[in-house]
């Protein structure tokens, strides 16, 4: 397919976050011309630097609300220095509110008439309550929303349940899953489940191993696979790879010290090490109970999809967005509360056969299902065709340096 020609503001919370770091690599390789302004959230990946045109913003933590108001009026300055490059862009695109916020105020304040595109990969619980915070925050977003040209959703529920339900937006929406992207999958090849490797008799494993990847956020998960560990010490391990944010990595650690059946290798590169880490167990794990009810029951994870491609059986919880993709494309199994005893019962009877049959079936899928074969191009295309009044186009300067600078100078 051609390359596509433009140029697009990226405005992102954290630029070494892994869906930060594989928009942009997919941006880049459609040829569109990427400059950053960008946050760092020092928590993972201290070693990354962009591989893109990046002004860095600050060091930002997540909620800590107040303090990153107080960071986004410290970056405005930072940003308008390159209004230029901000007047002659061909679209604004912003991850999370503050950032959707930064993004309009440097359209409006360099003169840009370029379309504005929102993402939101998750929703919130600040937007979910019932205080004054709450409700300050959704005003706020309705408020961005107006000035907003497109918004970009990973999961039809956020716009059913929230969007559309609480904000009342009608406005356009462009549903990008949490998949596999085009630029990540040309360097990991997906694995192929022949007839011989589907139909040879195969040994029970010694244990079935549950992966559970990606930002480690939900307390709940790993109290459950704790309980799993322990109940099934001899038949099942689990194995973790990622960042434990919500109980940070020293309560992570002293969690699954008394489980020799649970295993912690640390962070991971993304798209680099997803073949080796997914290849060493059969089972993914996709449950999320951070915010019941709510964003857990209608996000749809980056890791389902990644498992799916490497033919990984998934295991989930009913009643939610995860479960019913999960049935319906016939990826793995659900489960209903009580989890542990459901779950501990299921990985007893669970058997080689049946396990090669549901991978058979999982890798027989088609790659779309996975892997952003186009999604992204089609996003692009739609935002560059979208009205900008007047609509011109012009050549952007180019940042000094794509160097990381610690001063955002």
């Amino acid at each position: 397919m051609p390359s596509l020609e433009g140029s697009v503001a990226f405005f992102g919370h954290d630029w070494a976050e892994s869906t930060v770091v594989k928009r942009i690599r997919a941006f880049s390789g459609l040829g569109l011309r990427v400059v950053g302004f960008s946050f760092r959230r020092d928590k993972f990946a201290r070693d990354f630097r962009p591989f893109w045109e990046n002004v860095h913003l600050g060091v930002t933590q997540d909620r800590a609300y107040l303090r990153r108001l107080l960071a986004l009026l410290l970056a405005l300055p930072r940003v308008l220095r390159h209004r230029a490059i901000l007047r002659r862009v061909d679209f604004f695109y912003a991850r999370n509110i503050d950032m959707c916020a930064l993004a309009l105020a440097g359209r409006l304040l360099s003169g840009s008439s370029a379309p504005l595109v929102y993402e939101v990969l998750d929703v919130q619980r600040v937007f979910l309550g019932t205080g004054l915070v709450s409700r300050l925050f959704r005003w706020a977003e309705r408020r961005l929303l107006r000035h907003t040209d497109l918004l970009v959703i990973s999961s039809p529920d956020f716009d059913t349940k929230y969007f559309r339900k609480v904000q009342g937006y009608r406005g356009r929406l462009f549903l990008l899953e949490n998949k596999v992207s085009f630029a990540q999958a040309a360097e990991v090849a997906r694995p192929l489940m022949t007839e011989t490797a589907r139909d040879r008799p195969a040994p029970a494993p010694e244990k079935w191993v549950i992966g559970w990847f990606g930002t480690l956020r939900c307390p709940k998960s790993l109290a459950i696979l704790c309980r799993i560990a322990a109940a099934l010490p001899d038949k099942v391990e689990v194995y973790l790879r990622g960042v434990p944010t919500e109980t940070g990595l020293e309560a992570f650690q002293r969690a699954i010290a008394g489980h020799p059946n649970m295993i912690y290798d640390g962070e991971y590169r993304n798209p680099d090490d997803l073949a080796a880490i997914y290849g060493r167990v059969h089972l993914t794990w996709a449950f999320d109970f951070l915010d019941e009810g709510t964003n857990s029951k209608w996000l749809l994870p980056n890791r389902l999809y990644e498992g799916g491609y490497f033919g990984s059986v998934a295991l989930a919880s009913s009643g939610t967005r995860t479960g019913e993709k999960v049935r319906a494309l016939g990826l793995g199994y659900t489960f209903e509360a009580p989890e542990v005893e459901n779950l501990v019962a299921f990985l007893r009877r669970y058997s080689m056969d049946a396990h090669l049959a549901r991978r058979a079936h999982v890798l027989s899928l088609p790659l779309h299902e996975f892997c952003d074969l186009h999604d992204t191009r089609d996003l692009c295309e739609l935002v560059l065709g979208l009205p900008r009044q007047p609509r011109y186009r012009a050549a952007v300067p180019a940042l000094q340096s794509s160097v990381y600078d610690p001063s955002g100078e």
